[in-house]
């Protein structure tokens, strides 16, 4: 993770950030190839004081990496990457303003739950550069709600759940990294705060990969015609098993396109022994409350009233096209033909029993988006 991405330095404010001592906490920064460790002596959210015999000259860029005092940290989850400037040198070190990327809100400090002592611990404030850098991707996907996200960040998630919202928001960003006018793309306010509300609550790494997903799938570079709230809304209501199920099934079932927009999935049964593997449970009478609760959503399709799968037999399991494109969407495509690998076929028939499927999974699909409006 890096904020490197510029705000000037002509942004000021008109209080003198208040700078604390962190006797655990250095900086490491690269002489050749070589990561050299520095004290650092204090540090505001403005900038930072550095022990160091390196004198760079005042207004020279520098790249910075933050971390707990010792061996240089290989997780990214243990240091952050910084970009400062160097402002003036004496006897001691160096003294350098940060260059936050725009939108940052780095608050140092300011947390009325803990002591000054605990917000002075390399782990508290690494996780304030995170929650600024979050809050300046999702700034930029979504400015109308900057001011909701800031606040949703700082003051309205629990520790916990501020771990997981910054997780998604990194993932999401990774996610339009590698996409052609990435970083031109923009999504609905109400999108983006809603998947940070829900998706905040999940810990499995899986599941807040599905989440960022769906968040960098709700971007666009074009105005949007309509937003991922129903999207949001059918993966709000499925816990580990449901999603595991039904990216299974995704994955395996094959699919023939449909329509110009449209695809589907040839008939797709799992046997009780695939099932039980799939979810990592061995409760069948589980899994068949699973099973229905995705065909409920639309998600798979409906199998004959009265009928229940035993070891021996097989159960329906195929995915509709709103199960499909739910899928795509976690995985940050917009387009399932493009997801799927069925871009470049053209039309295919298919059943008069699928096609009916398909209708009804429309009727849902209306359904979902007519709640939401």
């Amino acid at each position: 993770m890096s904020l490197s991405i510029g705000r000037s330095e002509k942004s000021s404010s008109p209080k003198r950030a208040e700078r604390r001592n962190s006797p655990e906490l250095s900086a490491y920064h690269w002489n050749g190839s070589v990561p050299q460790q520095d004290p650092i002596r204090d540090i505001s959210s403005s900038g930072a004081f550095l022990v160091t015999h390196k004198r760079w000259e005042p207004g020279e860029l520098i790249s910075l990496m933050l971390q707990r005092k010792g061996p240089f940290e290989k997780s990214p989850e243990h240091r952050i990457s910084v970009q400062a400037r160097a402002v003036r040198w004496d006897e001691n070190g160096v003294a350098v303003s940060f260059v936050l990327p725009a939108g940052a809100d780095l608050r140092l400090w300011q947390s009325p739950l803990k002591s000054s002592a605990e917000q002075s611990e390399p782990e508290d404030i690494l996780r304030e550069f995170r929650v600024a850098h979050a809050i300046a991707f999702l700034s930029r996907i979504a400015s109308d709600a900057s001011a909701e996200i800031a606040r949703l960040l700082h003051e309205g998630l629990s520790n916990y759940r501020l771990e997981h919202a910054i997780e998604i928001a990194n993932k999401a960003e990774k996610f339009l990294e590698g996409r052609p006018g990435g970083d031109k793309m923009r999504a609905p306010a109400q999108d983006i705060l809603r998947i940070l509300e829900s998706g905040s609550w999940v810990e499995d790494p899986y599941i807040l990969q599905l989440w960022a997903g769906l968040m960098a799938s709700s971007c666009s570079s074009e105005q949007w015609e309509d937003s991922s709230v129903s999207h949001i809304d059918l993966m709000s209501q499925l816990n580990a098993v449901h999603i595991r199920i039904l990216a299974g099934a995704c994955t395996r079932a094959s699919k023939v396109i449909t329509g110009p927009e449209r695809i589907s999935s040839r008939p797709l049964a799992y046997s009780a022994s695939d099932l039980m593997k799939i979810s990592g449970s061995h409760d069948l009478i589980r899994i068949e409350r699973d099973l229905l609760h995705l065909a409920e959503l639309g998600l798979i399709e409906r199998r004959e009233k009265g009928t229940f799968f035993l070891q021996i037999s097989d159960t329906k399991v195929t995915p509709t096209f709103l199960g499909l494109e739910l899928y795509a969407r976690c995985n940050g495509h917009r387009a399932p033909k493009k997801f799927y690998g069925l871009a470049s076929y053209g039309m295919s028939s298919f059943s008069e029993e699928q096609n009916r499927s398909d209708a009804d999974t429309a009727s849902i699909w209306e359904t979902f988006r007519r709640r939401n409006r």
